[in-house]
């Protein structure tokens, strides 16, 4: 299993985000960035959070416990991905994965 330093690189460059709208997003410098992703630094709760979010992939996904990924993909018609663009995403993404986990729900019960 990967790292979470290595996934949050991944899922960063798979999403064709740079490292400063990553911050943006975040509310942290890019230096911050930059350390999560060479393991320098560490992830708080609320930035695990924001990122799943933004990703659409559980906690223990990010912090390499589980391998399980179902991308929620999104794409983009410009390059200017303005801050709210990640925000309006992450709101979405965090909708969808809610859904997921209610239908995992509902079969399990039937």
């Amino acid at each position: 299993m990967a790292d979470k330093n290595t996934r949050l690189k991944e899922l960063r460059i798979e999403s064709k985000l740079t490292q400063s709208q990553l911050a943006q997003y975040l509310g942290v410098d890019q230096n911050m960035i930059t350390g999560l992703e060479d393991g320098s630094e560490s992830l708080s709760i609320s930035l695990i959070e924001k990122i799943c979010n933004l990703f659409g992939c559980t906690d223990t996904y990010l912090l390499g416990e589980d391998d399980t990924y179902i991308p929620l993909n999104f794409a983009f018609r410009s390059n200017g991905i303005q801050t709210e663009d990640l925000e309006g995403i992450a709101a979405i993404n965090k909708i969808a994965m809610n859904l997921r986990y209610m239908n995992r729900m509902l079969e399990d019960t039937q």
